[in-house]
């Protein structure tokens, strides 16, 4: 199967892409998201081995920064371009950006460059119907088809990124979402303390294991990775608010319901926390 020009042209550009299932949300195999490439090779033996596929594009490689902005509806219940529009009429105008439109949900995604700033991931930041997606988190694209609706992923007219390059984040959008500084922390009391680092891969993997998990095991594996993640938390390199939004985002494209998810991750973060992982640093 060739490779759809929508997604030759973005890996072309930079854009690090992996297949996804097109009944799911899942990858079409075990590690995709950490599989997510640029290679015109391997995308293309991607085509050939899932013909038919969805594809997301993972945020943190391709350097980039997406706006989901949710239409009330079916699939939603906030109106996230109402929420845009008063952000836009208080703060100023957004630059022109590549910009797609969910399929069947009459959402759209925006893309900016993320050039390294500290941003908040959590569904609904900086105001309902807003979802922010940056570093290890993924986000659909064209030419796939939502799995629900079954409607056409598009870029809008004029709007593609081979025809816009993302700008920017805008200053006000990017110091809305600039997370709270962290805490000053007193490691001379615990010698044996992990990175930053490590942990921030951990946690990187903690959601792939969550957005991948089986059917019909998708709580279990909730469960078990927040847990693990506690641990970190516990150890004081990672904060457990962070680690909580990263793992609803993770849930929450996985399927599992909202409260079903938050009782669960709360439950394993505090059941880590109370049994810090603890290694001793190089």
């Amino acid at each position: 199967m060739p490779i759809p020009p929508d997604i030759e042209n973005v890996a072309l550009l930079g854009w690090h892409v992996y297949p996804m299932n097109n009944r799911t949300k899942a990858g079409c195999f075990k590690g995709a998201h950490a599989a997510a490439s640029c290679d015109l090779d391997i995308i293309e033996r991607w085509c050939r081995e899932y013909p038919g596929c969805n594809w997301r594009v993972v945020m943190g490689p391709s350097r980039l920064f997406a706006l989901d902005v949710d239409r009330a509806g079916k699939t939603h219940k906030a109106d996230g371009f109402a929420a845009l529009r008063g952000l836009v009429e208080k703060h100023g105008p957004l630059p022109r950006r590549p910009m797609t439109r969910t399929g069947g949900s009459g959402g759209a995604v925006l893309f900016f460059q993320h050039n390294g700033e500290e941003l908040r991931g959590a569904s609904g930041c900086p105001a309902p119907g807003l979802d922010p997606h940056r570093n290890g988190q993924a986000i659909v694209i064209p030419p796939s088809r939502h799995p629900v609706t079954g409607g056409a992923y598009t870029w809008r007219r004029g709007c593609a990124p081979w025809e816009v390059a993302p700008p920017p984040i805008p200053d006000w959008l990017a110091h809305m979402l600039r997370p709270p500084p962290e805490p000053e922390r007193d490691y001379s009391r615990n010698p044996f303390y992990v990175t930053n680092d490590r942990a921030f891969q951990v946690l990187m993997k903690a959601v792939h294991e969550v957005e991948t998990a089986p059917s019909g095991g998708s709580n279990d594996t909730l469960n078990k990775q927040s847990y693990r993640i506690g641990r970190w938390c516990g150890a004081g390199v990672l904060d457990p608010s962070e680690a909580r939004e990263s793992l609803l985002v993770a849930a929450r494209a996985r399927g599992i319901p909202f409260r079903e998810a938050r009782d669960t991750i709360r439950s394993g973060l505090r059941g880590g926390m109370r049994n810090p992982h603890r290694e001793r640093t190089a």
